[in-house]
Formats: structure tokens, sequence, C-alpha cells
């Protein structure tokens, strides 16, 4: 099989917040750079997306609080199980949320995030696998974290 997207084509993003105002910035983001963007409100509703059009989407970004029994961790494991070709960026602004929470290969980036970071990561994750959990941090610096220490 091959993950060679047709050109002049950008990937499908799923984005999964709760909150319509957070949704529709990421979103509108997105669509205006010129990717697909597929929304859900709760991590159920987004496993219930990929279910049906996993093979369309290359990047779920989620927030880390989201409503329901399944919040953004465990959407990113159930993804990294389930579908893991598909590249997962987890925000929070809870600062409880931290990076060192994340078991599984995924992306971890604080909010408020600059919509520069957002998309770049993006842009990167939807073209390539990335190799494990891994920080955006100051400046949009993507920082490699391994998974043991």
């Amino acid at each position: 099989m091959n993950d060679v997207k047709p050109s002049g084509r950008k990937p499908v993003i799923l984005v999964v917040e709760d909150q319509p105002d957070e949704r529709f910035l990421a979103a509108t983001l997105l669509e205006e750079t010129g990717f697909t963007v597929i929304e859900a409100e709760t991590a159920e509703k987004a496993l219930a997306i990929l279910n049906d059009r996993a093979d369309e989407v290359s990047v779920v970004f989620s927030d880390v609080r989201t409503p329901g029994p399944i919040g953004g961790f465990e959407l990113a494991r159930i993804i990294g199980v389930t579908w893991p070709r598909v590249r997962v960026l987890l925000t929070s602004g809870d600062a409880g949320d931290q990076p060192s929470d994340l078991r599984v290969s995924a992306t971890f980036i604080p909010k408020p995030w600059r919509a520069e970071d957002i998309l770049a990561w993006v842009e990167q994750a939807a073209g390539r696998p990335d190799g494990g959990p891994s920080v955006i941090g100051p400046g949009g610096k993507i920082i490699s974290r391994e998974m043991e220490t």
C-alpha cells in the first residue's frame, strides 16, 4: 500500500474540540491553508469518524480534555494502536496536562498555541510518520522525546 498523496491534494485533518469557538478557530485556520477538515466535539465521535474514514485522515488535532469517558491521551493511544499511520497532535491549556503524560507516538502543544506552529507541524506530520512523542516548544521548535529515559 502506498501512503503517497495525490499531488495538489491536501491531507484531511480531524479536529477534536468540545469548545465551539476553539474548534472553529482551528478548523478555519486549517481550511484557509488548504486542508480538508472534519470536526468532532468528543473523542467518541472522532473514533466513529475514524472507523468510517481512517483511510482519508492524516492528522488528528485534539484537545486533551474532551467530554465523555475518553480523553485526548486515551484517544491518542487508541489511534496509535488502531491506525498507526495517523499522526496525533494534542493540546491543552490545563497546567496539569503535561507532555510527560504521553505514552504513545504523539505531539503535545500547550494552549494558547500559535497558528504558525500548528500549520508547520501539520504540514510535517501529514507528509511523513513521526518516530515518537514530541513537544512543540518555544518558537515552534519540535523537540523529540524518548519513550524511556
